[in-house]
């Protein structure tokens, strides 16, 4: 799927899509008594009602997630099995640089893969949302974001 945006349009479209990408990966899922409700995708169901996200969007949302899930899980498992490679190979008696080098890029392009795939499932979610709804996730995203700093700074011992 090609997903074309007018000139002038793809970087909010693109800061968007990250936004709500970063925090459907951060969000974890409660349960009844864990927190509050969530949707399935792991971004909290108040927050896409929030930025005025309909049923039908946030289903077709779900889709797009699950099925990217899917393909990264799968990626995923691939991955651990080229690190576990790389394990082996400097454990080795004697390391061969040529077969890290040559693994070491199998890696890259595991990884490349694993982004492009997700950036497509981001581009296919920001297509559904209107402009309002991507720039009210995005700052949503932007307040979660700074929150998260501010704890970390507080947190930092001396800083």
């Amino acid at each position: 799927m090609t997903v074309r945006f007018p000139q002038g349009l793809m970087r909010p479209v693109f800061y968007a899509a990250l936004a709500l990408s970063a925090a459907m990966a951060q969000a974890a899922p409660h349960g009844p008594e864990g927190g509050p409700a969530r949707h399935e995708m792991g971004m909290p169901a108040r927050a896409l009602q929030a930025a005025g996200v309909t049923p039908a969007q946030q289903s077709q949302i779900e889709a797009i997630m699950k099925q990217a899930r899917e393909d990264l899980r799968a990626q995923h498992q691939a991955a651990g099995d080229l690190h576990q490679q790389m394990n082996q190979l400097l454990a080795a008696p004697t390391v061969d640089a040529a077969a890290a080098e040559s693994l070491r890029q199998k890696m890259l392009a595991q990884h490349d893969s694993a982004s492009r795939r997700m950036l497509q499932a981001r581009l296919q979610v920001a297509a559904l949302l209107t402009p309002e709804q991507r720039q009210k996730l995005a700052a949503q995203q932007a307040q979660h974001q700074g929150k998260r700093r501010e704890h970390r700074h507080e947190a930092a011992p001396g800083q």
